[in-house]
């Protein structure tokens, strides 16, 4: 596939911002362990909104015909792009409510509005990864892994910038203690990640698969055009496989390994969050690029 820029900036900011805005959520609930005051809180709520707001701006460069973006929010029982739309969407009411009923003094209602919160963004990012992971036409996506990583991924960068934000407490209030959550979580991405790279080692569909055939061995003899077209400019996106290995060792290392060494060894959390966004905008362009759609076969490739 081609990898669209405002897709993957989309999808890594806007999960972080999600990721953020649950840990920021949980650890209101642990202010005296955690040592969290209300204004650090605000600071946090104020970069989550930041990062999914420019995410979802973002998304929205991607769309053909933008004036007609509203019809893609009335399919929610069918599609999964619709539903994301309209989740994320609903974000902002429910954080408006829960905003006015903490500075109201309402505790009947904060619990509510906060578990709602932190059930909408989680779904934000499920809804997210099955855009993608329900296409039966690109068998790399097609994967239960595919949705979970979204989610994983997007609660990881979330938990590597929550002790970022952390470090904004008053100096009074004493050093940021070793982030176990955001090292756990980095250390459970890393071994999904090359779950998922292992899942698909080599190529298992083929044109006799797409034609229906059970034996022979099929070959195209004409494509049926003499340059590019939008499906061969779209879905024939090739990525070297020397470029291809580089990069995913980069993605490996800086969305992962390096800001776990990071936050375990260091104080450095702001460079370790930075650093893991890298990694995984890395990441995210790979996903895109690698992906193989079974329309290849009928435009000379041999297997996706």
């Amino acid at each position: 596939m081609n990898p669209a820029l405002s897709v993957i900036f989309f999808t890594v900011s806007s999960g972080a911002g999600l990721g953020l805005l649950v840990w920021l959520l949980i650890a209101s609930l642990m202010a005296d362990h955690i040592r969290m005051d209300a204004t650090t809180f605000y600071k946090g709520a104020a970069i989550a909104a930041a990062l999914i707001t420019a995410g979802l701006i973002s998304s929205t460069l991607h769309l053909a015909n933008r004036k007609n973006a509203i019809y893609a929010l009335t399919r929610i029982r069918t599609s999964w792009l619709a539903r994301e739309g309209l989740l994320a969407l609903l974000l902002y009411p429910l954080a408006a409510l829960h905003l006015y009923a903490l500075q109201s003094g309402l505790p009947q209602v904060t619990p509510v509005t906060l578990w709602l919160l932190i059930a909408d963004a989680i779904a934000v990012l499920y809804c997210t990864g099955m855009i993608y992971g329900c296409l039966r036409t690109i068998p790399r996506w097609n994967t239960w892994m595919t949705p979970v990583k979204y989610v994983l991924f997007g609660l990881m960068s979330g938990a590597v910038l929550l002790p970022a934000v952390l470090s904004l407490r008053p100096p009074e209030v004493g050093p940021v203690g070793k982030p176990m959550v955001a090292i756990l979580l980095l250390a459970l991405g890393l071994v999904l990640y090359l779950a998922y790279l292992l899942k698909h080692p080599r190529k298992q569909h083929t044109i006799n698969d797409a034609l229906g055939f059970l034996q022979g061995n099929v070959r195209l003899l004409d494509v049926g055009h003499s340059h590019g077209t939008f499906l061969t400019n779209e879905f024939g996106f090739s990525v070297a496989r020397v470029k291809a290995r580089l990069l995913r060792w980069i993605a490996i290392f800086c969305a992962f390994i390096l800001p776990m060494m990071l936050c375990y060894f260091t104080k450095w959390f702001w460079i370790a969050s930075l650093i893991c966004v890298i990694g995984l905008l890395v990441e995210r362009w790979l996903f895109f690029a690698e992906a193989e759609h079974v329309v290849r076969l009928y435009h000379g490739q041999q297997r996706v």
